[in-house]
């Protein structure tokens, strides 16, 4: 991801006269400590009346904050939010876009820690979050405490958006494009309305999203916080907001809504993760080991996970590893520059020219196949670049209807059926020597936890569990059942003619 260079405020001001000039000496403070980083802030300040926007006006002018006046909608902060958004994207002044309450209770001294967790965990949307581990509510009354717990709950169940602990809060930092795909709906706007729409759309669009702990302190001035009249309102708009959050998934979801990028692996954590599945990747390799010898080609390396256990594996084999997305390749390419038996090119398979009188041995797709949106052309480049009789090996996610959040997340065109991989190969030049459903009791986990509960990332106790649990029973239940009806992966072994 690019790193920002701007960043805007936008900053509905409603009934905050005595909070406005605290604020606006903390968003200074913020500019301030964003220089040195490269990032330069501005405020929007959308006000209610015009004492507040003169104040705010007149203490920027103090500390040299850039600060833009506008006359808010007479309909309150909610209709403000949606207005200042349309007016950040439409004169495309920033890269980031910051939100958070005019009365005092969120520290804006604290948006360079919130922009530095964006960067740092690659993420498009960081909530500057009441309710993470390290957060801290002083601001907050027993009652509004109680409530606002309820509130992201209800959110959180309603939505189907269960990994985010504060909906309702307004303290965040979003990239632009996140913004300007924003659709609220139609749902009737309030302040508390536009921030879970906003959050629960951008992750029905697949944006990533997370949580920095904020200490959220007691309000300087005006109001702020869900009441208890809110409440049925705020439960309105939560089930008006459920359906337009399934539509938006599911067309993301779709064959037609799976579009990514070769530049940037979007799930380089997973891979770090996966990385330690010592008995699942031993289970795959001791599969492909007759055909892994002399020279091979990995495609889609990643950080060079495999390629380490190849080189460890077979003290005689080569490996070139071809990784385009710049966000993995830094560590292929450092392990590679220490390791004679390894070469590493940022490149995908179109791209890179082998050398036609020196085909390779085998061909390897661990977890690649389904990242490439034309698989037909990728498997007829792969036959050019083996020797006669060189080997197609091949693993990837089984099953269609166990397409996920993860999978989408991790970049994934689709899941795959044995008929389709059969036919991929062989048209491509391919005799089929091996194809089978691989993992046979990996299905129902799967199916659970990435499908039905909607888990976007691996858990490090979840792949533990796994790997050492699962993997060595569906192993040898495969003992058995050599060729299952089904399984959570398929892998082919496949012989150039």
């Amino acid at each position: 991801m690019e790193r920002p260079e701007s960043a805007t405020v936008v900053l509905p001001a409603y009934g905050v006269a005595d909070a406005i000039a605290t604020v606006v000496r903390d968003l200074a403070v913020a500019a301030y400590a964003l220089r040195p980083r490269g990032l330069h802030l501005d405020v929007l300040l959308l006000h209610g009346d015009d004492d507040v926007g003169a104040a705010a006006v007149k203490t920027a002018a103090e500390l040299d904050l850039p600060l833009t006046t506008v006359p808010g909608p007479v309909s309150g902060p909610g209709a403000a939010y949606l207005v200042g958004f349309q007016r950040v994207v439409g004169e495309g002044r920033a890269d980031l876009v910051i939100t958070l309450d005019a009365n005092g209770r969120h520290d804006a001294t604290q948006i360079p820690h919130l922009i530095d967790q964006l960067m740092a965990d690659g993420l498009d949307v960081v909530i500057g979050s009441r309710w993470t581990r390290g957060s801290g509510t002083p601001g907050l009354s027993l009652s509004r405490w109680v409530l606002g717990r309820l509130a992201n709950l209800a959110f959180r169940r309603l939505t189907g958006t269960r990994a985010i602990a504060d909906a309702t809060t307004s303290f965040r930092v979003a990239r632009l494009p996140v913004v300007r795909d924003f659709d609220f709906g139609g749902i009737p706007l309030t302040s508390h309305s536009v921030q879970t729409a906003f959050v629960a759309m951008a992750v029905a669009r697949g944006y990533r999203v997370g949580e920095a702990a904020i200490i959220y302190r007691p309000a300087a001035g005006g109001g702020g916080g869900l009441r208890g009249r809110d409440v049925a309102a705020f439960a309105r708009q939560l089930a008006a907001l459920r359906e337009q959050v399934d539509r938006t998934r599911q067309r993301r979801l779709s064959t037609a809504g799976r579009t990514f990028t070769d530049d940037h692996f979007g799930a380089a954590q997973d891979l770090e993760r996966l990385g330690t599945a010592k008995h699942f990747f031993d289970w795959v390799l001791d599969v492909f080991d007759p055909y892994l010898r002399g020279r091979v080609l990995e495609v889609g390396a990643g950080l060079g996970t495999i390629t380490r256990m190849l080189v460890d594996r077979y003290p005689d084999l080569s490996v070139v590893a071809l990784e385009p997305a710049g966000n993995v390749f830094a560590d292929l390419e450092s392990y590679a520059a220490l390791t004679p038996r390894v070469a590493a090119c940022r490149q995908t398979l179109a791209e890179y020219e082998p050398d036609p009188g020196n085909g390779f041995d085998a061909v390897v797709y661990l977890n690649v196949l389904e990242h490439i949106a034309n698989d037909a052309q990728e498997l007829r480049l792969a036959a050019e670049a083996l020797r006669p009789g060189g080997a197609l090996l091949v693993f990837g996610p089984a099953l269609e209807w166990l397409y996920s959040e993860l999978d989408y997340r991790a970049g994934h065109y689709r899941r795959y059926g044995l008929r389709r991989l059969r036919a991929l190969a062989t048209e491509a030049g391919f005799e089929v020597v091996s194809a089978r459903y691989f993992d046979v009791l990996g299905v129902v986990p799967y199916l659970v936890v990435y499908r039905l509960l909607r888990h976007d990332d691996i858990s490090g106790s979840t792949l533990w569990g796994y790997d050492r649990v699962v993997v060595p029973l569906s192993r040898l239940i495969q003992r058995v059942l050599r060729n299952p009806p089904l399984g959570k992966n398929v892998i082919v072994i496949a012989v150039k003619r």
